[in-house]
């Protein structure tokens, strides 16, 4: 290698080349941060996270993409899966599921902060470990983590090699899972003691643009691009909606004691109705800064009507003007389980069943959950 050649730093937040000359361009950093600091957001990241001045783009799922999934088995890869404990049913996606059952895959269920501190770490796993059961995953080890707290890299990622057992290791995830926090945890604490130096450049045969980490000589970390999540409110809702409904801190567990016929507003892009069965304890888990309001069934509509026309309520969404423009989903459960039920992207509501009717209501195109409770 030439010694004169000088190492391009790059943006730990989309992989961009550094550079200090045209702020119209990707990558670029204020010459003063540039000699000062060696790990940098470029400015575009920087205002992004700080001040959400861009417009966040997301990849689709595409063919390229499951190119990029066969090539990486093809030379016996480990797959590092992130999803999203809060918004699990928006990051746990069926088509990666059924992809990667014949590999190896360590599990990441990220965000844990957003969940009550009640809930005990081992449930968590549990959850984690029968939901890859259920869709055949063969995962050799599940860990919980957390954006906001320390993701203990420097023992995870010895353990990632042991498992690779010097193989390339590819972290996979849907937008907004927790994949790119991970990634820039791990940047923040990476020291390069090899030849080569952190990539972005289009994955063989294929679109993509993926960015590699060398491990060491012969081993790297391929982060891919997210996966779009076009059956959630994160994917089809207004970004003043998604500022609402994605929590930031710990989300408050509300309950609600319902008898039949009383409805759930769920800021002006959600409701749920008991239609019958006993008294119920309803405990709705999303962001605290969306707003819910208890009605009697029959006032339910107007009252969702009113509330969006004088902006009582939050968030609204333009594409909601009544409940006319959501969809209604009848849902009648079992008996003995506590289970929940969740919009995809939003968050979820848990109650214990007993022969219940419920009716659930989502934008269109958001999908529904049914499933044994989470937590």
């Amino acid at each position: 290698m030439n010694e004169n050649v000088k190492k391009a730093k790059r943006c730990y937040g989309c992989g961009a080349a550094l550079q200090t000359v045209d702020e119209n361009l990707e990558g670029y950093v204020p010459e003063n941060l540039f000699n000062e600091r060696d790990v940098l957001l470029c400015q575009r990241c920087f205002k992004l996270r700080n001040y959400n001045e861009d417009t966040p783009i997301e990849p689709v799922i595409s063919e390229d993409f499951f190119k990029l999934l066969e090539q990486a088995q093809a030379s016996n890869a480990l797959f590092v899966y992130v999803v999203d404990l809060f918004n699990f049913e928006a990051s746990f996606n069926r088509e990666i599921n059924k992809a990667l059952q014949k590999s190896d895959v360590i599990l990441f269920g990220t965000k844990r902060d957003l969940l009550p501190k009640s809930v005990k770490d081992e449930k968590l796993i549990e959850f984690l470990k029968e939901r890859a059961e259920a869709a055949s995953l063969k995962v050799r080890e599940i860990f919980i983590t957390s954006a906001t707290k320390n993701f203990n890299l420097k023992e995870i990622l010895p353990r990632l090699q042991d498992y690779g057992f010097k193989r390339n290791i590819y972290v996979i995830g849907s937008v907004s899972s927790g994949k790119s926090s991970l990634i820039n945890a791990f940047l923040k604490v990476y020291k390069n003691e090899t030849s080569h130096y952190i990539t972005t450049s289009i994955y063989p045969n294929t679109t993509l643009k993926v960015i590699e980490i060398p491990l060491d000589e012969k081993v790297s970390i391929f982060d891919t691009p997210g996966l779009a999540i076009s059956n959630s409110m994160l994917g089809l809702m207004e970004r003043e909606v998604i500022r609402d409904i994605v929590p930031r801190t710990e989300v408050k567990p509300r309950v609600y004691q319902l008898l039949p016929q009383q409805s759930l507003l769920i800021g002006g892009i959600a409701r749920i109705d008991f239609l019958s069965g006993s008294r119920t304890s309803f405990t709705l888990y999303v962001s605290n800064d969306v707003k819910v309001i208890r009605t009697q069934l029959r006032w339910a509509n107007q009252t969702f009507a009113n509330l969006i026309k004088y902006k009582k309520i939050r968030p609204i969404s333009k594409k909601i003007k009544s409940i006319a423009d959501l969809d209604a989903f009848d849902i009648l459960v079992g008996e003995g389980q506590k289970c929940d039920i969740s919009w995809t992207g939003l968050g979820w509501v848990s109650f214990k069943e007993n022969n219940q009717k419920i009716r659930v209501y989502a934008p269109q195109g958001v999908s529904i959950a049914h499933n044994k409770s989470k937590i």
